[in-house]
C-alpha cells in the first residue's frame, strides 16, 4: 500500500520527518513517497515519471497545507491528480493555515491541524481506515507531535527569512516588459485576466508572458489565483501597488 505525500520544497524536512513516522508507526504495512526523499527518486531518474508512477498507485494521498504551498501550482496539480483517481486526500494544515481558512475545493475534504493536540491520534486513525487495518498502532504520539511541530516551526523560520529576501529584491528595476504587465494589471478592473489574456493584450506568445508572470510572481508583485479546472488569473499584490507607487506610476 502507497501514500503520497504533496509538498512544496521548502516543507520537505516537515515532509521527510511526517514519512518516517508513518513507515515506523505501520512498519511493513505502507510505503510513503516523498518527491524530495533521494530514495525515492534516485540520482539520474526521470522526476516526473517517478512523481507520475507514485500517483498511479497511490491509495491515499496527504497534502501539506500552508499559506505558502496552496500559492503554487504544483501542489494544487498533484492534489487535482490524486481527486481525479477519487482516492482518500487528507489535507496536513501548518505554519498558521487552519482547516477552516482553506480554499476550496481542498476545503471540502477532512482536514487536520499539526498543532491540534488530536493531531497524531486522527492522522493515524484515518490511515489506518484508508490502509484497510482494524487497529491504529501504539507509538509514542507525543514525541511524534513534537518532533512535527518542530519541523513545522523551522519551515515557518524559512518562509519569514524568504519574504525577507523578496523585500530587498523588489527594489530592483524590473525588466521594461515586466513593468508594463504591473501597469496594466494595475488598471484592469472586473475580471482577473489569465496568461492567454495578458499575452494577447500585449501581442507576444503565451510561453514568453508565462515567463514574466512567474519572474513577478517570484518577487510577490503579482498573485496568481489558482482553479482546479481552469487556467489561473493573476492580479496586483499590495506590493506590486505600492512598487508603482514609489515610482510615480500610480
Amino acid at each position: 500500500m502507497k501514500l503520497f505525500i504533496s509538498h512544496i520544497s521548502e516543507e520537505s524536512n516537515l515532509a521527510l520527518v511526517l514519512k518516517e513516522w508513518i513507515e515506523s508507526s505501520f512498519a511493513g504495512q505502507c510505503e510513503v513517497f516523498v518527491s524530495s526523499d533521494k530514495d525515492d527518486i534516485p540520482a539520474g531518474a526521470k522526476w516526473l515519471d517517478e512523481i507520475d508512477k507514485a500517483l498511479e498507485n497511490a491509495i491515499a494521498f496527504v497534502v501539506l497545507c500552508s499559506p505558502a504551498s496552496l500559492a503554487r501550482p504544483w501542489i494544487n496539480f498533484e492534489t487535482g491528480c490524486g481527486w481525479i483517481k477519487r482516492v482518500p486526500i487528507v489535507p496536513v494544515c501548518h505554519s498558521g493555515q487552519s482547516k477552516s481558512a482553506l480554499p476550496p475545493p481542498i476545503s471540502m475534504f477532512q482536514a487536520i491541524e499539526v498543532e491540534d493536540e488530536k493531531f497524531i491520534s486522527d492522522l493515524l486513525t484515518g490511515l489506518a481506515k484508508h490502509f484497510g487495518i482494524s487497529k491504529i498502532p501504539r507509538i509514542d504520539q507525543d514525541s511524534m507531535r513534537q518532533e512535527l511541530i518542530a519541523a513545522a516551526s523551522n519551515v515557518k523560520l524559512q518562509g519569514s527569512t524568504t519574504r525577507e529576501k523578496r523585500s530587498t529584491e523588489i527594489v530592483e528595476e524590473l525588466p521594461s516588459e515586466a513593468l508594463e504587465i504591473l501597469k496594466v494589471l494595475c488598471q484592469i478592473s472586473g475580471r482577473d485576466p489569465t496568461a492567454y489574456d495578458l499575452a494577447r493584450h500585449f501581442k507576444i506568445s503565451e510561453q514568453r508572458m508565462q515567463y514574466f508572470l512567474e519572474f513577478l510572481d517570484e518577487k510577490s508583485l503579482i498573485y496568481r489565483a489558482l482553479y482546479m479546472g481552469s487556467p489561473s488569473t493573476y492580479s496586483l499584490t499590495s506590493d506590486g501597488r505600492k512598487y508603482l507607487f514609489d515610482r510615480g506610476l500610480l
